[in-house]
């Protein structure tokens, strides 16, 4: 927030260059922006919001108008929020392309509970480097009770869509939390296996499939979907005197079987399906796939786009125990940190020495945006630097077969030890060389190309004063 405090303030002022109250559609945040529908956007409100005390930069992708904050996001959406109160979740959604709904959706839908992923993931990686120091830990009570809580969130993912996609779509969301859970309901994934083993199960005469729901993304997201759509159908059709007890009993034995008979089956083939075509790019170019990511991911992440890959890491883990994409997206965040600490070396100027070592120490803990849009997209070298040093470290780290055996919801320096597996050394090992490489060339480079230093304020003072003085006729 570059030192400002004054949230209120801020969010008073970022309504008020949006176009007040009215033309917000919806509000939300992420781990470092607020995130902001507008019915339109007004003239010059990028620019003017840009030069406000506590922003670091404005986006306007998918659909939404993203002011950059940072780690003080969170703050600011408060303020914002009890300012909008209900009005804003109320407006008129401008229409916008399929795709722009899709990333909105999924931005919406995960960016509120990144967090609590970020800390069973960061667990899950202790326990693997707990058990490499201790053969027998796996088998104590201790790890067991660990090892469950770290899995928590992934078993009930489900719930916490349900949770977060009730309130993007605008639906009932004990209603939609009941429908989810029926999900994963034990009776449910008993059945699923039953079927799995060759039994016939069929719900109204069509056969069921053998769909686990746990830890899953898109079912619990298209479930809530259409949940919104029922329910407001089925709220005007029936009196008031009956609706409170009949919308949920008519929504839930609509959308349920619906999930179980064709959602639910249809949407984990098409993240499965996207899935198998990235693992099969890598499976054949491995090394390809390596730069790609480790290179254009951070651009991704400008765009503000980068959470609509996470149904497909999430279906890899699912498939296969394990997933390479995210053992090179965290080098590409490793180079960018990199390149912001190569920025904080280099520069001779206070203010922005400060700006990067802030913003330095916001990456390590995955979170690059104040990085990218403070510091190495601002002078633009340190960037590209930071792209090209990510590329090259998830090239080497590919060469090793590394991969992320625990989901990563921020990938980042702390979660290099998701590359940890007893049987797959090479992995650890692969992992820590490329983001060794990363770090190494990004900075290396940022000191080489450099950039365009800002001088000092007082600097510049000093030197125009002097030569006004020098230039004054005796």
């Amino acid at each position: 927030m570059s030192g400002i405090r004054d949230y209120a303030k801020l969010a008073q002022s970022i309504l008020q260059e949006v176009g007040g109250q009215p033309n917000i559609v919806d509000c939300s945040r992420c781990a470092t922006r607020l995130r902001l529908i507008l019915a339109q956007t007004p003239e010059n409100a990028k620019a003017r919001i840009q030069s406000l005390p506590g922003v670091i930069g404005v986006v306007e992708s998918a659909g939404q108008f993203q002011v950059v904050i940072g780690v003080h996001v969170a703050e600011v959406y408060s303020q914002m929020a009890a300012l909008l109160g209900e009005g804003a979740m109320h407006g008129e959604e401008p229409r916008r392309r399929v795709l722009d709904t899709v990333i909105a959706t999924m931005s919406a839908v995960f960016a509120p509970i990144v967090y609590i992923l970020a800390a069973a993931g960061i667990l899950q990686g202790i326990l693997i480097v707990i058990q490499q120091f201790s053969d027998g830990f796996a088998l104590t009570g201790t790890y067991r009770v660990l090892n469950f809580m770290s899995w928590t969130p992934f078993a009930f993912l489900p719930v916490f869509i349900a949770l977060t996609a009730s309130r993007h779509f605008r639906c009932n969301t004990y209603i939609a939390v009941l429908c989810c859970c029926a999900l994963i309901n034990p009776e449910w994934t008993a059945m699923a296996g039953k079927i799995a083993a060759g039994e016939s199960i069929t719900l109204l005469g069509l056969p069921l499939a053998k769909t686990v729901y746990t830890a899953s993304v898109l079912p619990p997201l298209f479930l809530v979907w259409l949940l919104a759509w029922v329910e407001r159908r089925v709220e005007k059709r029936l009196p008031d005197i009956v609706s409170a007890l009949f919308t949920p009993l008519i929504c839930f034995v609509i959308v349920v079987p619906l999930t179980l008979l064709l959602i639910g089956p249809a949407s984990t083939w098409v993240a499965t399906g996207i899935a198998a075509g990235y693992n099969a790019l890598f499976n054949a170019f491995p090394a390809l796939a390596a730069a790609i990511i480790g290179g254009v991911w951070q651009i991704i992440v400008i765009f503000g786009v980068h959470w609509g890959i996470t149904p497909v890491v999430m279906a890899n883990f699912d498939l296969n125990g394990h997933d390479s994409f995210q053992a090179f997206q965290t080098i590409a965040v490793v180079a960018q940190m990199a390149a912001t600490f190569g920025c904080f070396l280099k520069t001779r100027n206070r203010e922005l020495k400060t700006r990067s070592m802030s913003a330095g120490v916001t990456a390590i803990f995955g979170i690059t945006e104040p990085a990218i849009y403070g510091v190495t997209l601002r002078y633009k070298k340190p960037f590209i630097c930071g792209c090209i040093g990510g590329a090259v470290g998830a090239v080497v780290a590919s060469l090793f077969g590394s991969l992320y055996y625990a989901f990563a919801a921020l990938p980042g320096v702390l979660t290099v030890i998701n590359a940890i597996n007893p049987s797959a050394p090479m992995s650890f090992i692969g992992e820590l060389a490329g983001c060794g490489v990363a770090i190494v060339l990004t900075i290396g480079l940022v000191m080489v190309v450099g950039f365009d230093d800002p001088v000092e304020e007082t600097a510049t003072a000093s030197a125009g004063t002097a030569s006004a003085q020098t230039s004054t006729p005796v």
